[in-house]
């Protein structure tokens, strides 16, 4: 059974190469999703997968966000799973 999950991330989270960090990450776990900026100060990300791979690639992620990243708010929400392939570095919403 797959699930998706819904991270959005504040802080220190642009011009730190997080999104490249977080798509790099997602093909070493094989889950399908979406990363983008959102606002100026937060990225989201859409993760779907297996649910124990899912919760390991948000850990790594949370455990290891790239030099220069500061993470000072995290919320994660379960949302419906969408199927698809491969994981997308997608446009910023601003």
């Amino acid at each position: 059974m797959r699930e998706r999950r819904n991270l959005k991330i504040r802080g220190i989270v642009q011009g730190v190469f997080f999104r490249e960090t977080v798509r790099r990450t997602a093909k070493r776990y094989d889950v399908t999703g979406f990363v983008r900026n959102v606002a100026f100060d937060a990225l989201e990300i859409e993760a779907e997968g297996e649910p124990e791979v899912v919760n390991s690639f948000i850990e790594e992620i949370l455990a290891h966000p790239p030099r220069g990243a500061r993470i000072e708010d995290v919320r994660s929400t379960a949302v419906p799973p969408r199927g698809g392939e491969g994981f997308s570095v997608v446009p910023s919403i601003r």
